[in-house]
Order: structure tokens, then C-alpha cells, then sequence
């Protein structure tokens, strides 16, 4: 009995998806990928009319959404080896999300820097004032007077 499931447990493993499953699995992935018909839509929203290339694009991810064999990644890796690298938005291999990580650790670093220059206190010295003339602040207030 226990040998028996070991032979069919791979078999159980390979059977379809649910409707509904492979539905999520065909939308999740399908968000991904681009059109390779050059309009470089997103698959699932490609708005050619003429463009054959949607179609069996779609019609190749609903076959592997449907099939139990095939993950997320495998899905990807299967339309990559049918159709090119240039379906995928985002390769797997890209340096995309490193570069996007070190620009917020560089911005954090700016706004961080800018903050203490704008907040730092008593580290520079005042300049001497001017002493005020009290001839000339004699003769501004006697203007000051003749205006009203």
C-alpha cells in the first residue's frame, strides 16, 4: 500500500489546477510580462488589435497556469525559453532592485545630511553689528515725524 503512494504521489502532484487557481496563477504571472509584438504593453492589456502576438502569448500562459507541473517560476522560465528573454518586465538576473536600494540609502544619507546643516546651533559666530550713528537716528526719526 505505502509503495503504491509513493508511485502515485508524483502523479497526484502533476494533476490540473482548479479553474480558479489556474485564473490567479494566468493573472499574477501574466501582470509580469510584456507583448513581444513590439508595443511593449503588458500582456494582459496589450491594446493592438492587430497584434497576433497576444494571443499566443495568452494562450500559452493559460496552458501553463493550468498545468500542476509548472510554478510561478517555471511559468516565467517557459515563456523566457518560448518567446525570449525581452517577455519578462523585470528579468530574474536584472540589478534593478540593488540600483534602487542603494539610490534610497543615498537619499536617505542626503536628507539626513541637509537636516543637520539646517538644524545645527551656536556653531558659528554672530557678526559684530554696526553701531548705529545717533546723529542719523535723530535725522530718520525727524523724516519720520514730517510723513504723518
Amino acid at each position: 500500500m505505502a509503495l503504491a503512494l509513493l508511485f502515485l504521489a508524483p502523479a497526484l502532484n502533476a494533476q490540473d489546477r482548479t479553474p480558479a487557481e489556474a485564473d490567479r496563477l494566468y493573472q499574477q504571472v501574466g501582470e509580469q510580462l510584456f507583448c513581444i509584438c513590439g508595443c511593449r504593453e503588458n500582456l494582459l492589456t496589450c491594446s493592438h488589435n492587430v497584434c497576433s502576438a497576444k494571443e499566443e502569448e495568452r494562450k500559452f500562459l493559460r496552458e501553463l497556469a493550468g498545468n500542476g507541473k509548472f510554478d510561478e517560476s517555471a511559468i516565467k522560465q517557459e515563456m523566457v525559453n518560448r518567446f525570449g528573454p525581452g517577455v519578462l518586465q523585470v528579468p530574474e538576473q536584472s540589478s534593478l532592485y540593488p540600483l534602487l536600494a542603494i539610490a534610497g540609502a543615498v537619499l536617505i544619507a542626503a536628507f539626513g545630511a541637509g537636516f543637520w546643516v539646517v538644524t545645527r546651533k551656536g556653531e558659528r559666530a554672530e557678526a559684530p553689528g554696526r553701531e548705529i550713528d545717533p546723529e542719523l537716528e535723530a535725522r530718520i526719526a525727524d523724516e519720520l515725524k514730517e510723513l504723518d
